[in-house]
C-alpha cells in the first residue's frame, strides 16, 4: 500500500487499528503499508506511550551537538564581555583561558558568534569616504594657464615590444591639449623634460641661475 504525503497520519491510524484488531501479523502489516518492521515497531510503542498524538510528526533534529560548546564556557565568555564590552573574542578568550586552562574552550570565530548571537555584538557603521564628486576638479582655476592636469594614459607595446606610456599635460580651464608625449616609463626622470619645455612655451617657469635645462 502506498503511502499518501497527504493523508500520512490517516494511514498511521489504519496501521494502529489493523494492528490492534489481531486479525495480521506486523510482518504482514509491515509489508502492506510499505514500511519497514522497525518503524511498525516504533509507531506501535508510541501509540501504546501517548495514544494517537504518538503518531504525528517529529522534529529530525538532533537533541545534542556534540561540538556545541560547553554551558559554562559560554557563561563565562558571556560575562567577561560585559565587564569589557570594547575587549573582542580573542582578547576575552586569551583571559578566560589563563583563567581555566582546563576548560575545552572554543575556536576566536565560534566566540565572535556566541557574542552575536546574545547581541553583545553591534554592526560596526562603515565612514562615509569624503570624494570629490566625478568630474569637480580637486584645485579651482579661474583663468588658463592656472591649473594643467597630467596623467600617464595607460600602456601600449610598440612594434618592437617596447612599452610605450603616453603622458598627457592639459589645461584646466581651456581643456587644451599642451602635449601629448610618449615616455619609456613612468618614472619622474622621463617626465620632468616633458614640463620644463611646457614651462618655457606656455608657463611662467623660469631656469635657475648656472643649470642648463636638459631635453628630452
Amino acid at each position: 500500500m502506498p503511502w499518501s504525503e497527504t493523508t500520512r497520519m490517516q494511514q498511521r491510524r489504519r496501521f494502529i487499528e489493523a494492528l490492534e484488531s489481531c486479525e495480521y501479523t506486523m510482518t504482514e502489516l509491515c509489508a502492506a503499508f510499505g514500511i519497514a518492521r522497525k518503524t511498525g515497531y516504533n509507531w506501535a510503542e508510541r501509540y501504546a506511550r501517548e495514544s494517537w498524538t504518538g503518531l504525528e510528526d517529529r522534529s529530525r533534529a538532533p537533541l545534542r551537538c556534540p561540538h556545541a560548546t560547553e554551558l559554562s564556557c559560554v557563561e563565562a565568555l558571556l560575562e567577561e564581555r560585559r565587564l569589557h564590552p570594547r575587549w573582542g573574542p580573542r582578547k576575552l578568550l586569551a583571559r578566560l583561558r589563563r583563567r581555566h586552562p582546563d576548560w575545552n574552550w572554543p575556536a576566536v570565530s565560534t566566540a565572535g558568534s556566541i557574542l552575536r548571537r546574545h547581541g553583545l555584538v553591534l554592526p560596526r557603521q562603515r565612514r562615509a569616504r569624503r570624494l570629490c564628486a566625478a568630474g569637480k576638479p580637486i584645485v579651482s582655476a579661474f583663468e588658463p594657464n592656472d591649473v594643467w592636469t597630467t596623467d600617464f594614459k595607460g600602456e601600449f607595446r610598440l612594434g618592437n615590444r617596447q612599452l610605450c606610456y603616453p603622458l598627457t599635460v592639459m589645461d584646466s580651464v581651456s581643456r587644451y591639449l599642451l602635449d601629448c608625449r610618449a615616455r619609456e616609463s613612468v618614472a619622474i626622470v622621463t617626465a620632468q623634460p616633458v614640463f620644463e619645455d611646457l614651462f618655457r612655451t606656455h608657463g611662467r617657469w623660469r631656469p635657475k641661475p648656472g643649470v642648463k635645462a636638459t631635453r628630452a
